[in-house]
C-alpha cells in the first residue's frame, strides 16, 4: 500500500476520533451537566496530529 494512502487513512481515523471526543463532550455537558475538558483536549491533540500529517504529505511522495 502506498505511504500517502496510509497517511490519508490515518487522517480520516483521526478526524473520526476527534469527532467522537467532541460528541462525548457535548453529551457530558448537556446530559450529565458537567464540564469535561479532557475530551476537548484529546480532540485538539487529534486535530493537531492531522495538521502535522497533512503538512508532511508533500514530503512523503
Amino acid at each position: 500500500m502506498n505511504i500517502i494512502l496510509i497517511a490519508y487513512l490515518l487522517i480520516f481515523a483521526l478526524f473520526g476520533t476527534a469527532a467522537s471526543y467532541f460528541v462525548r463532550f457535548i453529551y457530558a455537558y448537556w446530559v450529565l451537566n458537567k464540564m469535561s475538558m479532557h475530551y476537548i483536549i484529546k480532540a485538539g491533540i487529534c486535530l493537531v496530529m492531522v495538521v502535522i500529517i497533512s503538512a508532511l504529505i508533500p514530503y512523503l511522495g
